[in-house]
């Protein structure tokens, strides 16, 4: 490498490469590695294909978007008359939503406060998860089952939404039905693609 305004090379000692290094990894944490983009199906160069990702195996667990995404408010955040009951999930309006894990669709609706919504159950894990404020209804039937990765839905604004986001909910048992939710928080962090 060669200093700038200069012909000398510039000799890295051990100290700088590993800074480097540093830089890098944390560059790729924040800005990501294209890997979500791979995973949505992202659009290619004019005129160039994508190719669609390899369908993951049917044990495996999703992030439910697709795409660039940023955490917004959590867990049991003061609400009027009661407390958020899942994660908002930031990301353009139009990013995919994808089935976090093998499922079968429970509930496609409409809400005031949840606007679109989806509900799927994941009856070996005893789990539902719900994902409102999506742009359209969803994209799956009542009673379908999907797969972890196959899109259910796209990242809207509709119901008490002021921006646009995916409204997650994990609820333990069955989704208003004898369950009750718990923190998604620690479950997405496992998730391939957050």
């Amino acid at each position: 490498m060669v200093e700038a305004g200069s012909d000398k090379p510039v000799r890295r000692t051990p100290r700088t490469a590993v800074a480097a290094l540093a830089v890098t990894v944390v560059t790729m944490a924040m800005f990501g590695t294209g890997l979500s983009f791979a995973q949505s199906g992202g659009v290619g160069t004019p005129g160039g294909t994508t190719t669609p990702p390899p369908t993951p195996p049917a044990g495996s667990m999703m992030f439910p978007v697709g795409g660039a995404h940023t955490i917004g408010q959590g867990f049991g955040a003061a609400r009027s008359g009661h407390t958020h009951q899942g994660q908002d999930i930031m990301a353009p309006c139009g990013t995919p939503l994808v089935a976090v894990s093998r499922a079968k669709v429970k509930w496609v609706s409409s809400q005031r406060l949840a606007g679109n919504y989806v509900v799927i159950r994941n009856k070996k894990l005893h789990q539902d998860y719900m994902y409102a404020h999506l742009a359209t209804r969803a994209s799956v039937s009542r009673g379908q089952v999907v797969m972890p990765g196959q899109q259910v839905g796209i990242v809207g604004q509709t119901g008490d939404a002021s921006a646009c986001h995916l409204h997650f909910e994990l609820w333990v048992g069955k989704w208003y039905r004898g369950g009750h939710p718990v923190d998604p928080l620690p479950y997405l962090q496992t998730y391939a693609g957050y």
